[in-house]
């Protein structure tokens, strides 16, 4: 009973969230204009490129494959939550002395609250990448039976990609400016996550270092699970995905508690 009390609070959250962005909708749907002008150009960039290599693919990729790669790629980065800015600024500002003595986990707090704007800005953001390249390219051939499967790694992406920004956001407590932070994991998803390229493009010892991190399966996974599904390699990804979780999860709950014991407020 107190578990499923538990999570209808941590839903509520997500809801009163998901409510707040829709009474801004058209701020976010302003936004995917930025993402139809990306896909407009790699459409015409990736065209360019087939056209001179003169092949129907290139690493395992038709032109139709890699322009479907980057929406989904894109709808990931653009659709996901800064949660590294926000919770490194409540830790700077002092704020989280307060947020944390509510009823409610600060860190799951967070991550719900995010979670209902993320949902929005992506379904619009992925809406509008699919406008652009069914009109330009072709449209997707992801089968209905894959659908399932494949959110459910786009949630555990979205998990994974909090644990990851929620440690970096937790080093506030030690070096109070995380915007350096913030800045170098975005370059980090950018190569080693595979937004900029899949990792089929790299050669091979940088495909195999990206394949061993975490940040591939953000994003990489994924996406090229949206052109090239397979059952097997879903389960690999989804399972790489939990053990990575599970792993950060417990980093960010200990140096969450360690950062609370050395807590102060700088003002507030």
């Amino acid at each position: 009973m107190n578990a499923i009390k538990t999570a209808d609070k941590y839903l509520a959250i997500t809801r009163i969230n998901l409510q707040n962005a829709l009474a801004y909708f058209w701020d976010v749907a302003y936004r995917s204009i930025f993402m139809v002008v990306i896909m407009y150009v790699f459409v015409r960039l990736w065209s360019v490129t087939y056209g001179a290599a003169g092949r129907a693919t290139i690493a395992g990729y038709s032109l139709s494959d890699m322009i479907w790669y980057l929406v989904m790629a894109e709808t990931i980065i653009i659709g996901k939550t800064r949660f590294i800015e926000k919770i490194g600024e409540e830790v700077k500002d002092g704020s989280l002395a307060y947020t944390m003595n509510r009823p409610y986990n600060y860190l799951l707090y967070h991550f719900f609250s995010g979670l209902g704007e993320t949902v929005l800005r992506m379904a619009v953001t992925f809406v509008a990448g699919t406008v652009v390249t069914a009109w330009l390219v072709a449209p997707p051939t992801l089968s209905p039976l894959h659908l399932l499967p494949l959110l459910l790694t786009v949630a555990l992406a979205i998990a994974l990609d909090f644990c990851i920004s929620a440690i970096l956001g937790l080093l506030a407590f030690f070096t109070e400016d995380v915007a350096s932070f913030q800045f170098i994991y975005q370059k980090v998803l950018f190569i080693l996550g595979g937004m900029m390229l899949p990792l089929d493009f790299f050669p091979a010892w940088l495909r195999n270092l990206s394949l061993a991190l975490p940040f591939n399966l953000v994003v990489y996974a994924p996406a090229r699970l949206f052109v090239h599904f397979d059952w097997g390699q879903f389960g690999r990804v989804a399972l790489m995905q939990t053990a990575w979780i599970a792993a950060l999860a417990l980093i960010l709950a200990l140096l969450y508690r360690y950062g609370i014991r050395r807590l102060s407020i700088n003002g507030g």
